[in-house]
């Protein structure tokens, strides 16, 4: 299919092979949510003979589309998404959204199958209206499938909005309750050469509110010679309002300006600091930066990794640390970390095992932060019953998330530490996963 030299293509040939590619992709991307369908069907039901509620954590069936889809077992879409070289958590929203469109969106789905309309389309409506009961979906799938091919995303998304508070105000307004309750400020894991993304989901006053006030900060930039673009200018702003005294001295600053003054404050008449009387005004923060010992001195084009940024290079890490009281931490020798005998895990062992596993070490998980549990690959055995010293130590160690600490600890999941930091995971249908410092790669020999 694809074996054609597209070099002898002329341009209505190159066009006429996008849409045979395109169509492809699409009919890939339904056979794959029917997969998930499937895989949802096979796992409606908890293991026989096991007491789930006998153990905190034990797997339980749950609902992952919207009401009117069938339950699945908790732990199921981790061994999809293990297959499908993704996280549990993008497993289930995958079979989730599989279920809505197959029991809630019947019409929709109908037209995906045909080929008419976008997958991706049907997944974006399938999430839009989770929270909205069986019936209500019902006229969503009658009023909004006609247009679905013609139509923007955007466009279809107020359809539904409209269709949504006509069929039932009650639930229109419960929505709107829902979307004031997934209010917050998140920091992207990523970052693109030390600089990262944020996401804020507020109320449209306070979003407009800090959208003037980064205006306000930009221009008043712009105003004291700061000659960058006032998009950076816009982001730079970010960083002057998370630090309240720094906003109110640029905005006298940028006053004393406008009114014909000199924009540097007079000694004689401004207000001492707060840190003249032996307070620091600037809030805590700790910065993981890992750098060489001669990164300031000899090697000053080096480049450091700043945790949860990534790499850095050296003038960028002196330009954040250069007004900040900078701690150096000796490098941890992760070679020679002594263990211990008791259960929990002493901050010297945490540290040394974030150090040699950042991430999530469950095959495909992505998460960077320090907040994960420790698990000991091999159980640990209480002394007093027989078990042996030494359990609590660095290659019997291993970061993860709460969720999949509980599928290792109460499922079919096998995992082996087979070095210090390589983890070897057998998934229940005997699957195997790789884990280490570089990521997952499927394994072919059992754990």
């Amino acid at each position: 299919m694809f074996d054609t030299d597209l070099s002898a293509l002329g341009a209505a040939a190159t066009l006429a092979a996008a849409a045979e590619a395109r169509a492809v992709v699409d009919r890939a991307e339904v056979r794959l949510l029917d997969v998930a369908a499937h895989w949802g069907d096979l796992h409606g039901h908890l293991e026989q003979g096991v007491d789930h509620r006998s153990l905190p954590g034990m797997e339980q069936l749950i609902t992952l589309g919207g009401e009117g889809t069938p339950e699945v077992a908790e732990f199921a879409p981790a061994e999809l998404g293990a297959e499908l070289a993704m996280s549990p958590y993008a497993a289930a929203r995958l079979i989730g959204d599989a279920f809505d469109l197959r029991h809630r969106l019947p019409r929709l789905w109908a037209r995906i199958v045909a080929g008419e309309v976008r997958p991706w389309i049907g997944r974006k409506t399938a999430e839009a209206t989770r929270s909205l009961s069986f019936d209500v979906v019902a006229i969503v799938d009658r009023r909004v499938t006609p247009w679905a091919h013609s139509i923007s995303w955007g466009r279809l998304e107020a359809l539904i909005a409209r269709t949504v508070a006509a069929a039932d105000p009650v639930a229109a307004a419960a929505a709107a309750q829902h979307a004031e309750q997934q209010q917050g400020v998140w920091v992207g894991q990523s970052s693109d050469h030390g600089i990262k993304d944020i996401f804020i989901r507020t109320e449209a006053p306070n979003a407009i509110w800090f959208d003037a006030s980064i205006d306000r900060v930009a221009d008043s930039l712009g105003l004291l010679g700061d000659t960058d673009s006032k998009d950076i200018r816009r982001a730079r702003a970010v960083g002057v309002l998370a630090q309240p005294q720094q906003a109110l001295d640029l905005f006298a600053s940028t006053a004393r300006l406008a009114a014909g003054g000199n924009a540097k404050p007079d000694p004689q008449t401004t207000t001492p600091a707060v840190g003249g009387c032996g307070i620091d005004p600037r809030p805590p923060a700790t910065l993981y930066i890992h750098l060489s010992d001669n990164s300031f001195t000899r090697d000053e084009h080096g480049v450091a990794r700043f945790e949860g940024i990534g790499p850095v290079t050296i003038d960028q890490v002196k330009k954040w640390l250069g007004h900040c009281h900078v701690t150096v931490k000796p490098v941890i020798d992760l070679a020679n970390q002594a263990p211990v005998d008791g259960y929990e895990v002493p901050d010297r062992l945490r540290e040394a095992m974030h150090l040699r596993s950042p991430v999530d070490v469950f095959p495909y998980a992505t998460n960077t932060t320090r907040t994960k549990q420790a698990d000991h690959s091999d159980p640990y055995v209480d002394p007093g019953q027989g078990g042996p010293p030494g359990q609590t130590r660095l290659d019997n160690l291993a970061p993860m998330v709460t969720f999949h600490h509980r599928i290792k600890t109460h499922s079919r999941w096998q995992v082996r530490q087979a070095f210090n930091g390589v983890f070897v995971w057998r998934s229940p249908h005997g699957r195997c996963y790789l884990v280490d410092s570089t990521g997952t790669q499927p394994a072919t020999t059992a754990a």
